[in-house]
């Protein structure tokens, strides 16, 4: 997932995605995007749950989302 947060509370948000099980890596980035998280989950129900969990915290503003399967 590429997300844009709200820069006052990066460092929370970065700590907290690492605190989920799903998290497989965790990155701040710079430009348009300011996270890089790569998540396992075990079907489509679980992705849409979690993107819903971060987007309801108000401290993640967008989500855009890359599937990769067969791994």
């Amino acid at each position: 997932m590429l997300l844009v947060t709200d820069s006052r509370h990066d460092f929370e948000v970065l700590e907290s995605l690492k605190g989920l099980p799903q998290a497989l890596e965790v990155h701040r980035i710079y430009g348009e995007y300011d996270m890089l998280v790569r998540f396992r989950v075990n079907d489509p129900e679980e992705l849409s749950s979690l993107e819903r969990e971060l987007l309801n915290g108000g401290q993640i503003l967008s989500i855009d989302t890359l599937v990769i399967t067969g791994e």
